[in-house]
């Protein structure tokens, strides 16, 4: 998984990659496609529910970009841009599928208990994923978009056109949720706050 200080980097670029691809930079092109590209599937995903599909609403924003790259000088905000209109597409495909049935969230998978009261790097990261996939669809995406892509609070409220503070508040309470799923094989008791604290941070720093 990208680190913090990896993202950051990725981040700041994106506004420098928007300036030169309308000159025709199709190496500055290149690197958005490659930095971008998984990360806007993954969120198409959230919306078409399909792999495939996701791959080609992501594919197909980025090609459109490209051939209106003349165009990209007055974007303003080139990391947001790109989700708005995988979002955009995204339910531009909805709407065009007969018949679709509404969005339902996946079925959460069963945490099972760990064999050791010190589980490995490799075992926390899937007892993670499993507890990620368990909350809300709205959570889970903002949760996925600020702590997995990046994204700031406030970029993830316009993407998804929600108050900032609606997006802070989902995030806190899906790390908490996360920590209390964690607690068991973390060794935390609830009665300690003090090891609450602790476990907030240690379990977001160990895992990402």
């Amino acid at each position: 998984m990208v680190s913090y200080i990896q993202m950051d980097l990725i981040t700041r670029s994106v506004s420098v990659l928007f300036s030169l691809i309308p000159a025709g930079d199709a190496a500055a092109f290149d690197e958005l496609f490659l930095n971008y590209y998984p990360r806007l599937i993954a969120f198409a995903r959230q919306y078409a529910k399909q792999q495939e599909a996701a791959e080609e609403i992501a594919s197909d924003v980025l090609m459109k970009l490209w051939l209106k790259r003349a165009a990209l000088n007055q974007v303003n905000k080139p990391e947001v841009y790109l989700y708005v209109s995988v979002k955009n597409a995204a339910l531009n495909y909805l709407r065009s599928v007969k018949n679709q049935p509404s969005l339902v969230l996946d079925e959460p998978e069963v945490i099972e208990p760990a064999s050791s009261t010190h589980p490995d790097q490799k075992e926390l990261q899937s007892i993670l994923q499993q507890a990620i996939a368990a909350l809300p669809e709205q959570r889970r995406l903002i949760f996925k978009m600020i702590k997995e892509d990046g994204l700031k609070c406030r970029d993830v409220a316009e993407i998804l056109d929600l108050s900032t503070r609606t997006v802070e508040s989902q995030l806190y309470k899906a790390v908490k949720f996360l920590a209390d799923r964690l607690s068991a094989y973390l060794g935390y008791n609830p009665q300690r706050p003090a090891k609450r604290k602790s476990l907030l941070l240690n379990v977001l720093m160990y895992c990402w």
